[in-house]
């Protein structure tokens, strides 16, 4: 007799939690509108200087690369099957529409909720900080203050590590991109639209 595993069939709640075509051209659909609302943010910022110094050029090259990814997923789903309808391309079933609000689908409400006041946050509150310092003097702006709650928050919530340990990985991360941006670029995170 053979030790051999014989794969199992899959259960279909395992079956939900794959990528399908429908869930591929759902996230490609999601990631277009990002990208070209990227693009058109990026254009629409001040060009102080010439055009390698444009604030807005890395958030371009971001969003185009975003934009031919997501048109290459959608691509690729179309072909492999994926329904062009709605509900089909947004991957519900009435199923999933029952259970949406269950203990198991809290985070995905709780997920939106949270990014989408974070982005007011950041967009609608802005201050800078200031702290002399015998060495040189500190610079805290609003984006930074906002993301390292909100951030943490959400690592704290969906990472499920220790809340000190969120906060440092957000604190470091933070604080290089803003430092970045404030001393190689000159111009205090985010600059507006």
């Amino acid at each position: 007799m053979s030790t051999e595993k014989v794969p199992q069939p899959l259960g279909e709640e395992e079956l939900e939690g794959r990528p399908t075509p429908n869930k591929d051209l759902a996230s490609a659909a999601v990631v277009v509108v990002v990208a070209v609302l990227t693009l058109v943010f990026s254009l629409r910022l001040d060009v102080p200087g010439s055009f390698y110094t444009a604030p807005g050029l890395l958030p371009f090259i971001t969003g185009f690369t975003l934009l031919l990814m997501a048109l290459m997923l959608g691509a690729r789903a179309i072909r492999a099957g994926a329904k062009m309808n709605v509900a089909g391309l947004l991957g519900i079933s009435s199923r999933m529409i029952k259970g949406f609000w269950s203990a198991k689908n809290w985070r995905r409400p709780m997920l939106t909720a949270l990014v989408v006041t974070y982005v007011l946050l950041v967009a609608f509150i802005n201050f800078e900080l200031r702290f002399p310092t015998p060495l040189f003097e500190l610079q805290i702006s609003s984006y930074e203050v906002i993301s390292v709650i909100m951030v943490t928050w959400l690592l704290r919530t969906f990472w499920k590590a220790s809340l000190l340990r969120c906060f440092l990985t957000t604190l470091i991360t933070v604080e290089a991109l803003a430092f970045v941006f404030r001393y190689g670029f000159g111009i205090l995170m985010p600059e507006t639209f």
